[in-house]
């Protein structure tokens, strides 16, 4: 293979059958690039995240995550993505797999329940939700709301589990609101019925990403919400976008570990000029 050229993937996270879940790019580089030339390829690929992989020694990577506009701390769905193919598709030999991020090390395992991943917990605090959110939204009524401040993404929980799957958000009037605070998305969640423990959507147009599929950062935040209100520390949670997606959870006092399958849909190489090493 040229020097040119490296290898890129499209995996659906958080789904074990095509075209459910949440798409994600993965990219294996070679060397440290600028990170113009990053957001470049995420904004070309126009996945909700492209993740940039880039080898330290065996079983170790450094790991970045861009949408398409902007670099993220954080991203659940593409470190799931980036996990399956290295077990997967590469047939790693080790169970488990560090990745060096900007939310610190991060690890992914084999697991019975496909890819583990082990996340920090990002405990919320209570705030007055913005009324231009909520109206943004086309939300009612907001029980109550609580903000992550490691990864500043708003939840809004409802009472009625039936408004997450109605919400149709005015994705203009959202990015026009003036807000108190930082938000780079919002989140609606409510309380679940039958196999699901809450239900949740996720939506961030300032992030150029109106809403995500199924978004693993934010049950960094929904799931010690809804542990000490549901008084549980092992949950199942659904997404309910259009996509939709499953995801396992279990807490303790420090972390977050969510547990999803995911599957390639296509395996390729990307272009990279000369100029750009």
């Amino acid at each position: 293979m040229s020097k040119n050229w490296v290898p890129i993937y499209c995996v659906d996270a958080f789904s074990s059958k095509p075209f459910g879940g949440n798409p994600a790019a993965v990219c294996f580089i070679n060397c440290d690039l600028d990170s113009s030339i990053y957001q470049s390829i995420a904004s070309e690929m126009e996945h909700p995240e492209t993740a940039f992989l880039e080898k330290i020694k065996e079983d170790e990577y450094k790991l970045r995550w861009f949408t398409p506009k902007v670099e993220i701390k954080l991203c659940g769905h593409a470190t799931l993505a980036t996990a399956h193919v290295l077990f997967n598709d590469l047939k790693i030999k080790s169970e488990q797999i560090h990745f060096h991020t900007l939310s610190g090390l991060l690890k992914a395992s084999k697991t019975i329940h496909g890819i583990q991943l082990d996340f920090p917990r990002d405990d919320s605090k209570l705030v007055e939700a913005p009324e231009e959110i909520i109206r943004g939204l086309g939300l009612n009524n907001v029980a109550e709301a609580v903000y992550g401040p490691n990864n500043m993404y708003l939840i809004l929980i409802v009472e009625d589990v039936e408004e997450i799957y109605k919400l149709k958000p005015d994705f203009t009037k959202l990015i026009a609101a003036k807000m108190p605070f930082e938000i780079k998305a919002v989140s609606v969640t409510a309380k679940g019925t039958g196999e699901y423990d809450f239900v949740s959507r996720f939506f961030a147009p300032w992030l150029g990403i109106p809403e995500d599929p199924v978004t693993g950062s934010a049950h960094t935040i929904l799931a010690p919400y809804w542990s000490e209100k549901l008084g549980k520390k092992n949950m199942c949670a659904y997404q309910a976008s259009a996509r939709g997606g499953e995801l396992l959870l279990k807490l303790d006092d420090e972390r977050v570990y969510l547990s999803g399958s995911a599957i390639t849909i296509l395996k390729g190489e990307l272009l990279i000029g000369n100029t750009f090493f």
